[in-house]
């Protein structure tokens, strides 16, 4: 297998999830940070989209899904017993 490095980013704690939009932005669960982080295709920090001081106070984000067509995320969050899923308009 050969490939080139590309770049880093090493500011999250307990990254569970991570997709990648149309547009090669990337969406990661910083779980232990309890965030939602966008990073764009150099994986420089866009910004945070959600986190533990937000309206919704994000905990323990560990599964994320992002519906390109309406802008909407959906976060998993929360530890036993209170499991919460919450949807963000990210427009």
């Amino acid at each position: 297998m050969t490939g080139q490095f590309l770049s880093v980013f090493t500011h999250v704690y307990m990254p569970t999830r991570m997709i990648s939009d149309s547009e090669g932005q990337v969406l990661v669960a910083d779980c232990g940070n309890h965030r939602i982080l966008l990073l764009t295709t150099e994986l420089e920090l866009e910004r945070v989209l959600v986190d533990k001081v937000s309206q919704v106070k994000l905990q323990w984000p560990e599964h994320f899904c992002y519906n390109e067509l309406t802008s909407q995320l959906y976060v998993v969050h929360g530890s036993e017993p209170e499991i919460v899923i919450s949807v963000f308009n990210l427009r």
